[in-house]
């Protein structure tokens, strides 16, 4: 049960920290694309910039908490790699213990960094958008 509970999490903690990254590329490639086409109006370079400080709230935030995750199913990783050295009481605390963390992580926080990246998916998406249209108007 904890064994599978922590092979969840970890798919998770991959599928996230993949679309965070594929989506950290979008935002970089559409602001090296921005940079290629400039000079640009003072109204659309605030635009952008207003933009991309949006991104680097959520960014900032998602790295924070994988931060977190990952130091937190390292440790559940630990006590479980330790687990036939302990007595029989301690393998039972162990167990609830991981178990707990690995729940709470899925139940909630893998939830919430879902939710930021989704939020980060939109703010880059409108930022794309956005410098895709200038660049095109630009001709």
């Amino acid at each position: 049960m904890v064994e599978q509970l922590m092979l969840e999490w970890d798919a998770r903690r991959v599928t996230e920290a993949y679309r965070r990254t594929r989506f950290s590329a979008q935002r970089n490639g559409a602001l090296e694309r921005w940079t290629a086409h400039g000079p640009h109006a003072e109204v659309e370079e605030r635009y952008v910039a207003f933009r991309v400080s949006h991104t680097d709230m959520v960014l900032a935030e998602i790295m924070e908490l994988e931060v977190r995750a990952d130091a937190a199913y390292d440790q559940c990783r630990t006590d479980l790699d330790a687990f036939d050295a302990r007595t029989a009481k301690e393998q039972r605390r162990s167990l609830a213990k991981v178990r707990q963390t690995c729940e709470d992580a899925l139940s909630v926080a893998m939830r919430y960094r879902h939710s930021l990246n989704t939020t980060l998916q939109h703010e880059v998406a409108e930022l794309v958008t956005y410098i895709e249209d200038r660049i095109e108007a630009a001709g």
